[in-house]
């Protein structure tokens, strides 16, 4: 028996993009397919993108979730800064998935980053507000 790929019963929209042009930009877009093909509405912003841009794409898009790749080093301090900004602008509701790589599984990154409630599944971070 095959099973049913899962349909939203409300409109489901997510911003996707790419802190920075290094080589993630073509994960994210494989990402944003598989994401689309769910029935979910992507509002796509390629890459070079600030957090700010990115969140206030998310609130005016009225977005419920960002999904983010990066594998540069500021990416850590990159998904809190987003995550701040969120609460800010009261968006906290808007949920942040991110990923990179391997970069990200370092222990330390790990313990860093559960101060701000994001909890990690394998290489994807998923932000709680």
């Amino acid at each position: 028996m095959q099973d049913a790929v899962y349909q939203p019963k409300n409109k489901v929209r997510i911003v996707t993009a790419a802190s920075l042009f290094d080589g993630h930009d073509a994960a994210i877009n494989v990402m944003r397919r598989i994401i689309q093909s769910t029935g979910c509405e992507v509002i796509h912003l390629g890459h070079d993108r600030s957090a700010l841009e990115v969140v206030d794409t998310a609130i005016q898009e009225d977005a419920n979730a960002i999904a983010m790749t990066s594998y540069q080093g500021g990416h850590n301090e990159y998904f809190k800064y987003m995550y701040d900004l969120l609460q800010e602008k009261g968006a906290g509701h808007i949920k942040i998935f991110g990923g990179g790589g391997g970069t990200i599984l370092k222990p330390w990154r790990i313990m860093a980053s559960l101060k701000y409630t994001i909890l990690m599944m394998g290489a994807l971070w998923v932000c709680k507000a």
